[in-house]
């Protein structure tokens, strides 16, 4: 195993004994039995699978005879949303995570990631008790500690579109960065399955894409589809909703009455599907449910959308208001989370709100 640093990739090690004339007495190198193998594979996994890929490893090339020949791995190619195409000598092991739909995908497939960066994988469906254990990056979402990423020692970095790609060429020394910017659930299945691949994981990632689209064929059959929702988020100065052209937008569009076209980008709309909003706006439609997301900051709670929203005449006068229908909802999940196992929760979450006497309150 050759150890390597940031910055600095030195000679393969038995290159750098190659000089010693003891080294070449050893029988290992006079019958060509010395095999370069990864150090973060070898030495800093530790967990099961890469366990199992040292002995998948190993002992074909200890026992040819009984195990076959050791074939070279083939390498692994990724393209990220970007168009940036990622090529891996061998399955990624250790992922360091940037972004919420990174755990997410991990936990679909049933691994964990080595290092975080977002609330989300503390949440006790995602990992359980075993997320305490995972190293927390520091700095910010926009700008991640980089000393943190390179402690985790990881094979594979995973961050979002239009933040982390100015991250790629100072993340080179340490990890390949792979990129995602999911608009659409086809989107977050289409990565899911991605990672799935890179990670031979490709039947839990088939898997999980199956229970999730199972699950919303299910909602979408037994929806009324008669009751008109809302996604509010940001502050009572300054709040946005989720057009049907977002993620969740789009979802909660599949199986219930979501009136909030995402105007073209020329007039206004946004890539994401996000649009700032007006009360005026929302009333001028005055929806059945309204989901509010409050976002907050390190060291910052704001109080509830909702409550910010209260000294608002307009606000009052809403349908969904009077009705008791505003909903406090999470931002992590219901925003930022973005794969299959959010979305998942997110349905679950909204339908029996939007119809409960179809699926229970």
């Amino acid at each position: 195993q050759t150890i390597a640093f940031p910055g600095f990739q030195p000679p393969p090690l038995a290159d750098q004994l190659a000089d010693n004339p003891l080294w070449g007495e050893l029988q290992a190198v006079q019958s060509g039995e010395i095999h370069a193998v990864s150090f973060s594979l070898w030495s800093t996994g530790r967990g099961t699978r890469s366990l199992g890929l040292v002995l998948d490893e190993a002992m074909p090339l200890l026992y040819p005879d009984v195990f076959g020949s050791a074939e070279a791995p083939s390498a692994i190619s990724l393209t990220d949303s970007t168009g940036e195409v990622l090529t891996l000598e061998s399955p990624p092991v250790r992922i360091a995570c940037l972004t919420e739909i990174c755990p997410d995908i991990l936990a679909e497939i049933g691994l964990e990631p080595v290092a975080v960066n977002d609330p989300l994988s503390s949440d006790p469906r995602f990992f359980g008790e075993r997320a305490d254990e995972f190293l927390l990056i520091g700095g910010s979402f926009f700008e991640p500690n980089l000393e943190d990423i390179a402690a985790a020692q990881p094979d594979l970095v995973i961050g979002l579109g239009g933040v982390h790609d100015a991250l790629r060429d100072a993340l080179r020394p340490i990890a390949p960065l792979y990129i995602v910017m999911p608009v659409t659930y086809e989107d977050s299945i289409h990565y899911l399955m991605d990672i799935g691949a890179a990670m031979g994981r490709s039947a839990e990632a088939e898997e999980a894409a199956q229970r999730f689209l199972a699950k919303l064929d299910d909602y979408r059959a037994r929806s009324p589809m008669d009751r008109t929702a809302l996604i509010m988020w940001g502050s009572d100065v300054n709040f946005g909703i989720d057009t049907d052209g977002s993620l969740v937008g789009g979802l909660l569009s599949e199986v219930a009455d979501y009136p909030w076209p995402n105007p073209p980008l020329d007039e206004g709309g946004h890539a994401s599907g996000g649009l700032q909003f007006s009360l005026e706006g929302v009333f001028s439609v005055d929806p059945d449910v309204i989901f509010v997301q409050t976002i907050a900051f390190p060291g910052f709670q704001p109080p509830p959308l909702a409550d910010q929203l209260a000294a608002n005449p307009l606000w009052s006068e809403l349908l969904a208001v009077k009705n008791g229908e505003v909903h406090d909802v999470s931002f992590s999940l219901w925003s930022t989370g973005r794969g299959t196992r959010s979305l998942g929760l997110v349905l679950d979450e909204a339908m029996p709100l939007l119809y409960p006497d179809v699926f229970g309150n």
